[in-house]
């Protein structure tokens, strides 16, 4: 399994745009799919996907836990950073497709730190097997 990320990532006027590539691991159960990777900096990642919303967890010193739910504004502590609050503007789920899009912002307090948009795709790749000649 592979899964590609993409963030638009816009903080104050200027705007980054990141893609990342990883070996996943996915599992179904009746309410929810399941999704495991190790980021960039080496760190276990779990997306949980339900009809409503989404659950990202990185695993790091510190545990981040980021909740996606249009209807429910949620908190998440960064280290060196605090408290952030995230509110969750298009939240668009398609497990079925093996893509999910987020639009949210990240604010401390009252400032806003940024605007994102992120894209989340996976999919099966197939083994390579070499034919014998």
């Amino acid at each position: 399994m592979k899964i590609t990320i993409r963030n638009r990532v816009k903080i104050d006027q200027q705007e980054e745009l990141i893609k990342e590539t990883y070996n996943a691991q996915i599992k179904q159960s009746a309410q929810h799919t399941l999704i495991m990777y190790k980021n960039g900096e080496n760190e276990k990642v779990l997306l949980k996907i339900n009809d409503a919303e989404v659950t990202m967890t990185r695993y790091s010193r510190q545990a981040v836990k980021m909740r996606f739910n249009p209807e429910i504004p949620s908190h998440t502590t960064y280290e060196g950073v605090g408290k952030l609050s995230i509110f969750t503007h298009q939240l668009d789920l398609n497990p079925s497709k093996g893509q999910l899009k987020i639009k949210y912002q990240l604010s401390q307090g009252e400032m806003s730190i940024g605007e994102y948009h992120l894209r989340i795709d996976w999919s099966e790749v197939p083994d390579v097997k070499e034919e014998e000649s």
